[in-house]
């Protein structure tokens, strides 16, 4: 997959149904970041509004999944602080 979720996914024990969060699974800030990019992009809505979701990816995460969101949002707003 565009976002490199296949190992992340293969590694958690129940896959797409394990449970995450503080009670459950534990993502690193990079692995969070690139789950929440996936979750929107499959509801593709009309505008999509990202407020530092990039802040905490290294420099090639970053380059794919800002590819992978340009290649696949309708309308993106990236908000990225100083």
């Amino acid at each position: 997959m565009e976002l490199d979720l296949g190992e992340l996914l293969e590694r958690m024990p129940s896959g797409t149904m394990q449970m995450v969060g503080e009670t459950g699974w534990q993502f690193s800030h990079g692995e969070r970041s690139r789950i929440f990019l996936a979750r929107m992009l499959l509801q593709n809505t009309q505008l999509t509004i990202l407020d530092e979701s990039f802040a905490a990816l290294d420099p090639e995460s970053l380059e794919k999944c800002l590819n992978c969101a340009f290649r696949r949002a309708r309308t993106l707003l990236v908000i990225a602080h100083p």
